[in-house]
């Protein structure tokens, strides 16, 4: 995975930097931040950074912020002590910490505070929320943007595992701070981070934190309908919901979540005609945002009502192009490159391509179908013609390029394909 793309895109599809916003990002001196930081210089978005000393381990704080400032980055320091915040304000040292940062963040105008936590922090949320007792929106985790008062807080690296972190920076040559603290268990968090998920990957589920996150996802979701339902909005959640129900009302045989996902997906683009395919069964067929079950072979081997026909000669016959499955239909192919391999007529498939004689590239049979106005629901029938596993004729169409026969003189197989009974 390259980090730099992986959070341009989260930026983009969580619209984490609004239009005009400074950007700050808060840089601790550990792998993640540095990475943060380094990854949106990569990037090319300017940004501040914010480093706060929290003057809790002496001088190892104080070379955490001569590192963070050696880094070439504007930068804004506050020293705090935080030791103190906690005794007078009764806090835990964590409690006492965050509210230095969060004081500090408020500082900046007009600005979105970029944090880098990650995939592996939140599969720990998760666990500690769930031990302590949490309901959808604790279970859900942090989210990509969060609004604490003023201060705008975005995470885009939310679905980022930590590993890939690392093998980033290692693979860019650039250091970071280790914190000794973070190995210390007496933190929960540590404690969950180097016991409690390693032993659920060893003896529960090795993929346990995909799997949580997942989880949380969804819970996500869900708490998204329920507020949405204040609203009269329709949420991501509500629609995966009746999406589903529909799929068993239809007849589905299994639904995964990866499916509904792509499903919808499908529905959003509202482009033309696309089929996904459930198994060799069934299918749902979303037509311009509208989505329509079919059951039967979605791969027909055979087309029995047509008849193909062929003899060799010389010149060229060419396809009446007066759209495709109109028959009867010609087309005349280059012999030698048919030489002995058989030539075949099957139904359409779909993810089936040709590279049209004529044209540049390749091109979906299915947005040809769609542009040459063939209704769905005749599109079983349309004769398609292979050599070699290759399409080289969608009669009534035209014929493929590299299939041509050469001059008017050239040695051709000229095929001719019809309705049985057509004379």
């Amino acid at each position: 995975m390259n980090l730099a793309v992986a959070i341009r895109e989260a930026i983009d599809r969580h619209e984490l930097i609004p239009d005009g916003a400074n950007v700050v990002v808060g840089v601790s001196g550990g792998a993640d931040s540095v990475a943060l930081a380094h990854a949106l210089h990569e990037l090319g978005i300017r940004f501040t950074v914010a480093h706060v000393n929290h003057n809790l381990r002496g001088a190892e704080s104080d070379a955490d912020e001569r590192f963070v400032r050696a880094l070439g980055f504007p930068v804004e320091v506050k020293s705090v002590d935080v030791r103190a915040l906690a005794q007078e304000s009764g806090q835990s040292l964590e409690m006492a910490a965050r509210q230095a940062r969060h004081g500090f963040f408020a500082e900046f105008e007009n600005a979105v505070i970029a944090l880098a936590h990650h995939a592996d922090d939140q599969a720990e949320t998760f666990l500690l929320r769930l031990a302590r007792g949490a309901g959808c929106e604790g279970l859900g985790g942090m989210a990509f943007k969060q609004e604490i008062g003023p201060i705008r807080l975005i995470r885009p690296m939310l679905e980022i595992p930590r590993e890939t972190i690392l093998q980033w920076l290692e693979e860019k040559e650039l250091s970071w701070r280790e914190d000794a603290s973070n190995a210390d268990e007496t933190f929960l968090r540590n404690k969950v981070r180097h016991t409690v998920l390693p032993l659920l990957e060893k003896e529960l589920n090795p993929g346990i934190r995909n799997t949580i996150l997942r989880t949380m996802e969804i819970l996500r979701a869900e708490n998204e309908w329920m507020t949405a339902m204040q609203d009269g909005s329709e949420s991501l959640a509500a629609r995966r919901r009746t999406l589903r129900m529909w799929l068993f009302d239809q007849g589905a045989e299994e639904v995964s979540f990866d499916c509904i996902e792509k499903i919808l997906s499908l529905m959003d683009a509202a482009a033309g005609t696309t089929v996904f395919e459930l198994n060799e069964r069934q299918r749902v067929v979303v037509e311009y945002g509208e989505p329509r079950f079919e059951t039967g072979l979605c791969r027909p081997e055979s087309l029995p009502c047509v008849r193909l026909t062929m003899e060799t000669g010389t010149g060229w016959r060419k396809d009446h192009g007066k759209g495709a499955g109109v028959l009867p239909a010609e087309a005349s192919f280059d012999a030698e490159k048919v030489g002995g391999s058989p030539i075949e007529v099957r139904g359409w498939r779909p993810g089936d391509r040709m590279e049209p004689l004529g044209m540049a590239g390749s091109r979906k049979l299915q947005d040809i179908l769609t542009d040459q106005k063939v209704p769905r629901e005749q599109r079983a029938g349309v004769p398609v013609v292979v050599c070699r596993n290759e399409i080289i004729w969608l009669p009534g169409y035209r014929t493929a390029r590299g299939w041509d026969v050469r001059g008017r003189d050239g040695k051709a197989v000229h095929l001719r394909i019809e309705q049985n009974g057509t004379e």
